[in-house]
């Protein structure tokens, strides 16, 4: 007998809650903490993301040339964001300024996706994202790191201009977040998998919940070397 679907999906929301509940602090306080528990926190993720990467890329054709691909996405990708907490003075509040945008971005393309429905944006590469989901994920993300500079401890605020100039810059990577999300779920479909792993409980695998700030990293940090 099969079970339900409703009770199977409240029972995934409650297991990516709980999840979401642990883990979030938990990466917080690592990120405020710094040093070697930061950087390892950064090495083990990387590594259990390229091991997952490379067990999809193996399922099918040109293994050699995405398991390359793979390796140096990730590096310089991780490389971005170890960059932004160890490379500037406020770097544990820019890191988590680039976190809470992300997750501002999936909140805003998973509200308004719902809500407001529409045209899909890539039926073929992610079914439920549609073109309101990604203006949501731009807006949320423009609001969220506006509001992260105008009120994080440790980052410095010019003026009222400057938050609008950030607004526009977190308009930005709100796109580049979902283009980052595109990309993995790029390698998903072309083998047929929903997930990229299992370990996280409700997420999936660890590279899934890093596809969009894997590709906001390195943006993140070039917007703030020339703009910022």
């Amino acid at each position: 007998m099969s079970a339900d679907p409703a009770i199977e999906k409240s029972s995934a929301f409650k297991q990516r809650v709980l999840s979401g509940v642990i883990l979030a602090p938990a990466a917080a306080g690592i990120i405020v903490w710094g040093g070697w528990a930061f950087l390892l926190m950064v090495v083990a993720a990387s590594l259990i993301a390229l091991h997952e990467f490379v067990s999809l890329v193996q399922k099918g054709a040109h293994k050699i040339l995405f398991t390359i691909f793979g390796t140096i996405y990730l590096a310089v990708c991780c490389g971005a964001f170890v960059f932004i907490r160890v490379g500037y003075e406020a770097g544990a509040a820019l890191t988590l300024a680039v976190i809470l945008c992300v997750w501002a971005s999936d909140i805003g393309a998973y509200f308004c996706g719902k809500k407001i429905g529409g045209p899909k944006m890539a039926p073929k590469l992610s079914p439920n994202k549609t073109w309101a989901g990604l203006a949501g994920a731009s807006v949320f993300c423009g609001f969220a790191l506006a509001l992260a500079f105008a009120a994080v401890p440790g980052i410095v605020v010019h003026d009222a201009g400057y938050i609008v100039k950030i607004f526009i810059l977190g308009l930005g990577l709100g796109l580049v977040g979902q283009a980052g999300d595109l990309l993995i779920s790029f390698f998903k479909r072309r083998v047929g998998a929903k997930d990229t792993g299992a370990l996280i409980p409700g997420h999936g695998g660890v590279l899934d919940r890093i596809d969009s700030l894997l590709l906001v990293s390195p943006a993140f940090l070039m917007m703030e070397i020339l703009w910022m």
